[in-house]
C-alpha cells in the first residue's frame, strides 16, 4: 500500500516575563505537505494479443514508466465469459513476467488489464501506480505472396489462412477476399492493384504487364474473432 507522509505539526509556547505570566497560546499548524506524485508504470503487453495454438506464451518486459526500483507488480487481466483471468506477476526484482493465453477457454474480445495495488520497491513502499489500460485478443490470420516477373509480366501468388481453435489448427482460408497492393520504386504511397478471391485451398494467383519496377504486399481484412494481416512486402 502506499505510504503517505506526515504531517507535521509545528507548536510552540510564546515566551513569558518574570514578573507576569503570559498564557500560552498554540502556534498556527502547518500546511500538510502533498504527497510525491507516483509515476504511472505500464508492461510492454503487445497492443494486439493473438491465440495461435491451444497455449499461447508471452514473455514480457516492464514498458514505460516503470522506475529502475520496482520491486513487485502484477496485474489482472479479465474478460467478459473467461473463468481463468490472466495474471501478470513481476515478483521479487525481476524484470520479466509471463502469461498464457488459453484458446479453449479465452474468449476473444477486450481485455481489461487492472494493477492489483501501488508497485512496490523492495522495502515494500509504493514506487509506482500500475496502470489499467486495454488489450484486443483474437485469433490470428496470415497471407503470404510470392512474386515473379518475366517478359514484362509479374505473376503474383497468394495464400490465406487463420488459427481454428475447435481442431487446434491452421487452416485455408477457402473464398476469402484478398487485396493485392504495389507500390512504384522511390515512392511511399500503396496503392491497391485488385482485389482476388481466395479458392478452396485459400489460394489465389494475379497476373499484371508492366515494364515498371514495383514492389508488392497483400492484405487480408480481420473480423469479430480473427485479426487482419500483411504479408512481408515482395
Amino acid at each position: 500500500m502506499r505510504s503517505t507522509l506526515s504531517l507535521l505539526a509545528a507548536t510552540g509556547l510564546l515566551a513569558t516575563g518574570l514578573a507576569a505570566a503570559v498564557p500560552a497560546q498554540a502556534a498556527a499548524p502547518a500546511a500538510p505537505q502533498a504527497a510525491a506524485e507516483l509515476p504511472t508504470c505500464y508492461p510492454a503487453v503487445p497492443e494486439r494479443l493473438v491465440m495461435n495454438n491451444r497455449q499461447t506464451h508471452y514473455t514480457i518486459t516492464y514498458g514505460k514508466g516503470c522506475p529502475a526500483n520496482l520491486y513487485n507488480a502484477d496485474w489482472h487481466g479479465r474478460q467478459k465469459g473467461d473463468p481463468d483471468n490472466i495474471l501478470i506477476e513481476f515478483l521479487n526484482g525481476s524484470r520479466q513476467a509471463k502469461f498464457t493465453l488459453y484458446s479453449e477457454v479465452s474468449p476473444v474480445g477486450v481485455v481489461t488489464f487492472t494493477g492489483d495495488e501501488d508497485g512496490e520497491d523492495s522495502e515494500g513502499n509504493a514506487v509506482a501506480k500500475l496502470a489499467t489500460f486495454n488489450r484486443m485478443n483474437k485469433f490470428v490470420s496470415a497471407v503470404d505472396l510470392t512474386v515473379t516477373k518475366s517478359r514484362g509480366v509479374y505473376t503474383l501468388n497468394t495464400a490465406a489462412g487463420n488459427y481454428r481453435p475447435a481442431i487446434n489448427k491452421f487452416v485455408p482460408w477457402g473464398g476469402k477476399e484478398i487485396v493485392l497492393q504495389y507500390k512504384q520504386a522511390g515512392t511511399s504511397t500503396w496503392k491497391q492493384l485488385t482485389k482476388v478471391k481466395a479458392g478452396s485451398n485459400g489460394k489465389a494467383s494475379f497476373r499484371w504487364s508492366s515494364a515498371a519496377t514495383f514492389s508488392f504486399r497483400a492484405y487480408i481484412a480481420g473480423n469479430s474473432v480473427v485479426w487482419d494481416d500483411y504479408s512481408p512486402v515482395r
